[in-house]
């Protein structure tokens, strides 16, 4: 059963403009975007203007990265697959890349060393390769239903 459309509604809405700023938080920390009243003074209060200090880029960068993985699996809750199987593989698919943008992000890092975020980085890497593993590789039949309860 599909969630009621005012659910939908709102969440198209807020997940919209939450995919928005993940992407910028990823591309560009500290760029202020339209759809996002005021973001202008937001992102000057945390990154400067002009943006200027790259350890607030990189907390920035993890922020979109979450935004982005958090706003992917709502979206598919509210219009993806029905609950079950299928809606697990989708739910995992998302979560995994979400884990590697993170792992990638965290191993790039060249702030501290390797030592400081290593352990982070490499079990998001290990959750999202899993992840990823199992939505692609792992049969999955279609369930059979002898009839419908109401």
């Amino acid at each position: 059963m599909s969630p009621p459309v005012h659910i939908q509604i709102i969440s198209a809405l807020l997940n919209g403009v939450i995919t928005v700023a993940g992407v910028r938080n990823l591309v560009e920390p500290g760029r202020p975007v339209v759809v996002i009243p005021e973001d202008d003074v937001f992102q000057k209060h945390f990154h400067g203007d002009p943006p200027t200090d790259p350890k607030m880029a990189w907390v920035f960068q993890l922020l979109g990265a979450c935004f982005l993985m958090i706003a992917a699996t709502k979206l598919i809750c509210v219009f993806g697959q029905p609950e079950g199987t299928f809606l697990r593989q989708k739910l995992f698919a998302v979560l995994g890349v979400g884990d590697l943008v993170i792992a990638t992000l965290a191993f790039s890092y060249k702030g501290m060393p390797a030592s400081v975020l290593g352990g982070f980085a490499v079990l998001h890497g290990l959750e999202g390769t899993a992840f990823l593993v199992d939505a692609v590789l792992r049969d999955r039949p279609v369930k059979v239903t002898k009839g419908k309860k109401k």
